[in-house]
């Protein structure tokens, strides 16, 4: 993990492209403090670091740019894309069952829910 000692706001600033107003701006930030931590007139705490970081994430969304993203917080988003796949797929065949039950008249996807007990049963009986 990156030490507030040694974290560069300046590479991550250039990186992304945007100029220390628009940053200390998306930072929460007035422009003079911002200016303090790039000179290292002031401290770079973790918590400035967290920022810069969610306004990186930010700009990547914008930009549609993954690689502006810093490695460690890249690595975050792949684990929770992945986990919201898991999620989707797992879910997905209930929701496709219920929907077919639930046109043909032989359940109500509002009873199969009640029940996980009914859920599973209902998920072996189309697979």
């Amino acid at each position: 993990m990156t030490t507030p000692e040694d974290y560069s706001l300046i590479k991550l600033r250039k990186a992304l492209g945007i100029g220390q107003s628009e940053m200390a701006k998306r930072m929460g930030l007035s422009l003079r403090p911002y200016q303090e931590l790039e000179s290292k007139a002031r401290s770079v705490r973790y918590r400035h670091i967290l920022l810069a970081e969610s306004v990186a994430l930010d700009i990547a969304i914008e930009k549609q740019n993954l690689e502006l993203v810093p490695a460690t917080v890249r690595k975050k988003v792949v684990k929770l894309a992945l986990m919201l796949v898991q999620q989707n797929l797992k879910e997905r065949p209930l929701r496709i069952a219920e929907s077919i039950l639930g046109q043909t008249g032989f359940v109500s996807p509002a009873s199969v829910r009640q029940s996980d007990t009914v859920r599973a049963k209902m998920v072996k009986r189309w697979y």
